[in-house]
C-alpha cells in the first residue's frame, strides 16, 4: 500500500490567491525539510484515525508517523518518516517538490531505493500542477481466487493534480485547518469483473489534503467496482489531536 506520504503515500492539493502563490517559495522551511504544505521536521509525530467501508472492510486502526533525520543516503541528507505498520520512507525536498526516494521495512538492514523515485508533491504548488506515480490497488480483492489481493498482480499509473490551495478541513475530532491544499489522483485498472459486464475500467481515486505547517491531515482512497468477482471499498484517515 502507498502510505500516503505519509503513507505514503500514498500518501496523496482572487487577488489573495495570487499573493499566496507568489509567497510559497519564500515560505519553505529549507532543503530536505519540506515546504509548508509537507513539513519534514525531526521529532514531529502525526497520528491518524483510519476507517474502512464497503465490501472490503476492516476494524478501525490508528497509524503513527514519526519524522527523524537528517540521515545520510547515497551521498545526500534526507528526512526519514517511520510508519507504525513497520516501514520507513526517505524523502528529498527541494525547489522541484517532495520525492520519496527509498523505503525500509523494520526487517531490512538498508533502505531499498524507489525506482523510479516517487513524487509526493510537485512544485509549483498551485492549482493545475500535475504529476504521475505508479500505484497498486489498496482494497480490491478477488472473492474466490487466491491470492485475493490484487495489489500483488496489478499496477497502474495514477495522475495527480492540485485542485485547490484554499481548502478548510474540519475533522471529526473538532479540529479545523486552513489553508489546505487538495490533491486528487486518478488511475484505472481494466479488470474482468463478471460474465455480464466482462472487462470494466475500475477507477482508483485518491484525495489528499495537505495543510500549511502541519502536512497531510486527511486522505481518502476509493476503489469501487460493479458487483461480481471482485470486491472494493473506501479507506479514509484523519489526523488526531
Amino acid at each position: 500500500m502507498k502510505h500516503p506520504h505519509f503513507l505514503s503515500a500514498p500518501w496523496r492539493r482572487g487577488g489573495l490567491l495570487a499573493l499566496t502563490l507568489m509567497g510559497l517559495s519564500a515560505c519553505d522551511t529549507g532543503p530536505n525539510h519540506g515546504p509548508v504544505w509537507f513539513p519534514l521536521r525531526a521529532g514531529d509525530v502525526l497520528r491518524y484515525a483510519v476507517s474502512y467501508s464497503g465490501e472490503v472492510s476492516h476494524a478501525p486502526e490508528v497509524w503513527t508517523l514519526r519524522t527523524q533525520g537528517p540521515v545520510s543516503y547515497e551521498g545526500d541528507k534526507l528526512m526519514k518518516r517511520h510508519h507504525s505498520m513497520g516501514v520507513a520512507y526517505l524523502f528529498k525536498a527541494d525547489e522541484q517538490g517532495v520525492r520519496r526516494v527509498a523505503q525500509q521495512t523494520d526487517l531490512d538492514r538498508e533502505p531499498q531505493a524507489d525506482t523510479p523515485q516517487r513524487w509526493v508533491l510537485k512544485a509549483p504548488y498551485q492549482v493545475g500542477t500535475e504529476w504521475t506515480t505508479p500505484t497498486v490497488p489498496y482494497l480490491l480483492m478477488r472473492k474466490n481466487e487466491y491470492p485475493r489481493e490484487l495489489k500483488y498482480s496489478h499496477s497502474t499509473l495514477m495522475t495527480w493534480r492540485i485542485e485547490s490551495i484554499t481548502e478548510t478541513v474540519k475533522t471529526a475530532q473538532g479540529q479545523t485547518f486552513s489553508p489546505c491544499m487538495k490533491v486528487v489522483g486518478e488511475g484505472h485498472l481494466n479488470l474482468y469483473t463478471d460474465p455480464v459486464n466482462g472487462f470494466s475500467d475500475v477507477p482508483l481515486i485518491s484525495r489528499e489534503w495537505y495543510c500549511q505547517n502541519v502536512g497531510l491531515v486527511k486522505f481518502e482512497r476509493e476503489e469501487r467496482v460493479p458487483s461480481g468477482f471482485i470486491m472494493g471499498g473506501l479507506i479514509s484517515a484523519e489526523v488526531l489531536p
